[in-house]
């Protein structure tokens, strides 16, 4: 089994066969041009460890759709987590409640 790198930013994996599997690699390009980009911005787009008061997460929530909103890379971002099905944090100017509903509303029409 050989490992080379793929055409779309991808590692393929060469089966004895010859047969060619690929994986993601770690960073999609789109997450490389995104707004909120860094460690220190973990802190605003994911819950923190101990309890959040609901001010709090609405605050922390609010600033984080801030960032997304100035992001040229939203919509693949957004993209990605419904895709993944993101449980968790902001993605794409969305929280865990409203990717789900537009799941939901995908799979309803």
């Amino acid at each position: 089994m050989g490992i080379g790198r793929g055409s779309a930013g991808t590692q393929g994996f060469t089966l004895g066969k010859g047969e060619r599997v690929s994986a993601q690699t770690y960073e999609e390009d789109w997450q490389i041009k995104a707004a909120c980009r860094g460690p220190q911005n973990a802190v605003v787009f994911f819950p923190p460890q101990r309890f959040e008061r609901k001010h709090e997460k609405i605050e922390r929530e609010a600033l984080a759709k801030s960032i997304c909103r100035s992001c040229a890379v939203r919509r693949d971002c957004l993209d990605y987590a419904l895709t993944i099905r993101e449980p968790h944090g902001i993605w794409g100017g969305l929280n865990e409640s409203e990717r789900k509903q537009v799941l939901l509303q995908r799979e309803a029409s």
